[in-house]
């Protein structure tokens, strides 16, 4: 069967569109592949661009820290005021330089255990880098180690919860949000104050 010009015509077009849908589909994957990766570098090139003299944390605990401050910390703290992510990550920083060594121990055998990408796939199930897992990822894991009937993975939870959560409510900056005047003003000397 022969066919006639105008349908050679159509398929023709057909096909064009097909081949332009690709096309456009194929460039909108790879800009978005591209923007998400730039976005990853990004957040590992903020962390170590800061010139905080971190008296405990190495960048392997920075980088992970900084990927699930935001967990722990939603929806009090945007993941995109690095202004605050910072702040919280120094206060962590001098809370854990002023613990018993014992305990910098457990910590940097937890941070390490995290940090190892085994490790981390096996006991927070993120088999990602830190910085590429989405918030619901971390939140999951963070969950999943609340609840553990694992008592190791519960203290761990804990351990992490207080040091950033108190990291975190002890800046003024978060006390408006939960309705905390702050501290009783009382008439004392400012050298008082200095010492703390």
């Amino acid at each position: 069967m022969v066919k006639d010009a105008d349908e050679t015509e159509i398929e023709s077009s057909a096909r064009r569109k097909v081949l332009k849908g690709a096309l456009w589909g194929s460039l909108a994957i790879v800009s978005g592949v591209s923007l998400w990766q730039l976005s990853l570098t990004e957040s590992v090139e903020t962390v170590e661009a800061d010139e905080y003299p971190y008296r405990f944390l190495n960048m392997d605990e920075r980088l992970l820290l900084w990927a699930i401050i935001p967990a722990y910390l939603y929806p009090a703290l945007d993941k995109n005021d690095e202004e605050s992510r910072f702040l919280v990550l120094r206060n962590i920083d001098g809370a854990i330089s002023g613990l018993p060594q014992s305990t910098q121990d457990e910590l940097r055998q937890l941070f390490s255990l995290l940090s190892f990408q085994l490790g981390k796939a096996l006991v927070a199930g993120i088999w990602t880098r830190w910085n590429q897992a989405d918030i619901n990822s971390l939140q999951s894991f963070l969950t999943a180690w609340r609840e553990s009937y694992v008592a190791l993975l519960r203290v761990g939870y804990l351990g992490l919860h207080q040091i950033i959560v108190g990291s975190f409510y002890g800046e003024p900056m978060s006390w408006q949000a939960i309705g905390y005047p702050g501290p009783p003003q009382m008439n004392l000397p400012e050298s008082f104050y200095e010492d703390f």
